[in-house]
């Protein structure tokens, strides 16, 4: 299966988040690391920006997390797809990005539609709510995520 994250994933990792979502984050680091799923990041795209910026200035422990992340995930083709240009999306799709304040999430559907089972994996209940009936996309809570795949 192939999937995307939002840059909840990254932030979680962060010192100053709670300890129950460092946690998260790191069950998911060592999910992505023994499964045979791989994540889809759209280059350029706000959660690459992230993790560039991120890697480039966290300190320890977080930075520790994130080197197993950039190492054995995202330098990983089997583990991590790096998509160079983002493909069209349906005028569906496009239609609702202009309704609401979702257009910084376009990047996930770009992402998504990449894949065969099109799931996006996010903390936005709005943005699930938004998107619950496009018939298209998967849109998935992460803890939902977690629990469907025994995380």
């Amino acid at each position: 299966m192939e999937f995307v994250m939002n840059e909840w994933y990254l932030d979680w990792h962060r010192p100053d988040e709670s300890p129950e979502n460092q946690e998260k984050a790191r069950k998911i680091l060592a999910w992505l690391q023994t499964s045979e799923h791989r994540i889809i990041v759209l280059r350029g795209s706000p959660f690459h920006k992230k993790l560039n910026l991120y890697s480039s200035r966290i300190g320890y422990p977080m930075a520790m997390y994130l080197k197993v992340f950039f190492g054995k995930i995202f330098d990983d083709p089997v583990k991590c797809r790096i998509l160079e240009e983002p493909p069209p999306l349906t005028t569906d799709i496009e239609s609702k990005f202009e309704v609401g304040n979702f257009a910084s999430d376009r990047y996930l559907f770009q992402s998504a539609e990449t894949t065969n089972e099109k799931i996006i994996v996010t903390t936005d209940t709005k943005l699930i709510k938004h998107f619950e009936s496009n018939g298209q996309f998967h849109l998935i809570h992460v803890e939902d995520f977690m629990s469907q795949y025994n995380i």
